[in-house]
């Protein structure tokens, strides 16, 4: 089980798109986080869906710059 969370990790840090999209993730769910906090009666299929949602955006955010730039 340890190896396959470092081969995972390996993969996670070596590709940087990867790593845009969890950053995007771990945003999303903070957002939710933060919903459910202050009482919003937010659904468990809406929640996943706002947090993959989330992880997309930012790595599209990414990719745009990223064209723009180069």
């Amino acid at each position: 089980m340890v190896d396959l969370m470092e081969a995972l990790w390996d993969i996670l840090l070596g590709n940087r798109l990867l790593r845009w999209f969890f950053i995007g993730l771990l945003i999303g769910l903070i957002l939710i986080g933060c919903m459910i906090w202050s009482g919003s009666d937010i659904e468990a299929a809406d929640a996943l869906m706002g947090i993959v949602a989330s992880g997309f955006l930012v790595l599209a955010l990414r990719l745009m710059l990223w064209f723009f730039n180069h």
